[in-house]
């Protein structure tokens, strides 16, 4: 369980804080071990990081307000407080950003409901203090906090039990963007909130165990988060539960219970449960081959925005498979689609139509346009149509510099092809 993990995770960064030669001879030598005993008490936390400013302060040569707010007429709480807003611009220069929330954030507490998680969080605290502290800081301005949104969501996280808070923590923590990613922390948060049976945690935990995020990849517990998010009639969750019997990991692969579970999610709107159902569809995995259902499952999640499908969508009409008519012009459609949404092979797709001349209009300079877009995406067979264009000079002046150029970038992708025509110009 991940309580008594994250137990045993604090009293060994307790006991590695211990034997730092920076702690000798201060407040924290004597102190610090109470962070880690069963009845922590919330006023100790609070003097722990009051101990934390007034040390940056008298760093700093300030006189941290002892004259004017005798301690002994506030709380450790209210005067943490009073020091964090009377010199708010010095430690947003002196404290990194995440820190800094950290700060507030437990300050603001009034009670306490999961000890070893705000004991987590103190932590951090302390290793910045230090370890950290003499390293650059970025100053952040005022506004780039919202101290209310912030504080209000810890609170309800830890004093409510609040597992709705709980997991917005969570994803405020996954957020990829420098200093705010941290990983272990959404862990943390969803962890919580999965024990209350949170849906949301459930599926964002689960994703955490399959990708392998701050935790050891662990496809039987994200298999049974999603399966408990799934019963929940949590949609994303269902198209993944579906995806992993449809892939057999974790469980023996399963293709009825697969399209059972995209069918739920594919109810609920989620374009890929509608795409997967396609190719279960048009391949007969587990059901019999039926080209009108296939299609329609292609074409529903396509104009849901699923870029696979609008790729696959381009295909067959192109083509005209699943018993369609053959059209380029709507083919030509959904690869651009496609395209606006990055996807390769659509890139590729289009600059073969183009400089082909399939819709009946050839535009060569469009073919080049988009076969670069697929080669400078590393695209070979892309490079190997460049040298063609170029080399045969078809629709544009010949540039044998420009051909031996792109020859050169498919051989060096694996095109034996490129290689050869290479060799060929070389000797003219």
């Amino acid at each position: 369980m991940y309580g008594p993990f994250l137990a045993k995770r604090n009293k060994e960064r307790t006991e590695s804080l211990q034997q730092l030669p920076q702690i000798e001879n201060t407040w924290f030598a004597q102190n610090v071990t109470l962070l880690i005993l069963d009845e922590v008490q919330l006023t100790t936390l609070q003097k722990t990081i009051y101990q934390v400013i007034q040390g940056l302060l008298r760093k700093k040569k300030q006189r941290h307000l002892q004259v004017v707010h005798p301690e002994q007429t506030q709380t450790v709480q209210e005067n943490v407080l009073t020091l964090l807003a009377e010199y708010d611009d010095l430690l947003r220069e002196a404290i990194p950003q995440p820190i800094y929330i950290l700060i507030w954030q437990i300050t603001s507490l009034e009670k306490l409901a999961y000890t070893t998680e705000v004991v987590d969080d103190v932590l951090d605290i302390l290793e910045w203090y230090f370890i950290h502290q003499d390293e650059a800081v970025d100053a952040f301005e005022e506004e780039d906090l919202d101290h209310e949104e912030i504080i209000d969501l810890y609170k309800a996280a830890i004093e409510e039990q609040d597992a709705d808070a709980q997991f917005e923590l969570g994803e405020y923590y996954s957020t990829n963007d420098g200093a705010d990613f941290q990983p272990e922390k959404s862990v943390k948060w969803f962890e919580i909130a999965v024990k209350q049976d949170n849906a949301n945690a459930q599926f964002a935990l689960a994703n955490y165990y399959f990708e392998g995020i701050a935790v050891e990849e662990n496809y039987d517990r994200a298999f049974l988060l999603y399966e408990a998010a799934a019963k929940q009639g949590h949609a994303d969750a269902a198209n993944n539960l579906a995806d992993m019997y449809f892939n057999g990991e974790s469980v023996a692969e399963n293709m009825l219970l697969a399209k059972q579970w995209f069918d739920v999610a594919a109810k609920h709107g989620v374009a890929e449960a509608m795409f997967t159902l396609g190719i279960i569809y048009e391949q007969g995995l587990g059901v019999d081959v039926d080209e009108e259902q296939a299609f329609a499952y292609y074409k529903k999640a396509a104009e849901a925005g699923y870029v696979e499908a609008e790729y696959r969508l381009g295909g067959i009409y192109l083509e005209g498979h699943l018993g369609q008519t053959r059209d380029v012009n709507r083919g030509l459609y959904w690869f651009e689609r496609a395209a606006d949404q990055y996807h390769v092979d659509a890139f590729y797709d289009l600059g073969f139509i183009w400089s082909k001349g399939l819709t009946g209009i050839r535009n060569i300079e469009k073919g080049i346009h988009w076969f670069k877009q697929a080669a400078l995406q590393g695209d070979p067979e892309a490079k190997l149509q460049l040298g063609h264009i170029y080399n045969k000079g078809e629709g544009l002046a010949r540039n044998i510099k420009e051909a031996k150029k792109w020859y050169g970038l498919a051989a060096e992708a694996g095109i034996e092809e490129a290689l050869l025509l290479l060799e060929e110009l070389d000797k003219q």
